[in-house]
């Protein structure tokens, strides 16, 4: 028990440890198909920082990760990130809530490589923002919305809720 205990300490280290290195790439070229799978594993790193990083520290280098997260996702060949205006309700209380749900949606969708599911699209997207939002509370305006996932996610019906008005 102590020693899964202590992998799990240390994985998670790792992690946020990797997560602060994010540089945010330079000179990216995102024009053609092609050029948005080299760029997979910089848009996991992202959104892995921008996670990781508190809403109110290093907020140019966050505007900088958070225009090569959304410039990535609008043009990506392969990512369809779907903005449905019944689960997606928190847009116009936080823009940096809507890039949080790209970017949850985006790193789900790269790393099992399911890129047509837009259920578990969905729900990973959202949980991505009531992490951010738990994370960041105290330097968000408060959003009933996401509140409301929240409460959902605890009961154990934010699926249901996603399936039903998707």
């Amino acid at each position: 028990m102590k020693k899964a205990i202590f992998t799990l300490l240390i994985s998670a280290l790792s992690i946020s440890a990797y997560a602060q290195n994010f540089e945010v790439p330079q000179n990216y070229k995102l024009v053609a198909k092609e050029d948005y799978a080299p760029y997979e594993q910089d848009i996991v790193n992202c959104v892995n920082w921008l996670a990781e990083t508190p809403v109110n520290q290093e907020t140019d280098k966050r505007q900088e990760a958070n225009a090569f997260l959304f410039k990535w996702v609008s043009g990506s060949p392969n990512v369809h990130v779907e903005l449905n205006d019944k689960v997606v309700t928190f847009i116009g209380t936080s823009p940096e809530l809507l890039l949080v749900y790209l970017g949850g949606w985006a790193k789900r969708s790269i790393t099992t490589k399911d890129y047509d599911n837009k259920i578990e699209g969905s729900l990973a997207g959202i949980e991505s923002v009531i992490a951010f939002y738990t994370k960041n509370r105290e330097h968000l305006p408060k959003d009933k919305a996401v509140e409301k996932y929240i409460k959902l996610k605890e009961k154990g019906e934010l699926r249901d809720f996603i399936v039903k008005n998707s």
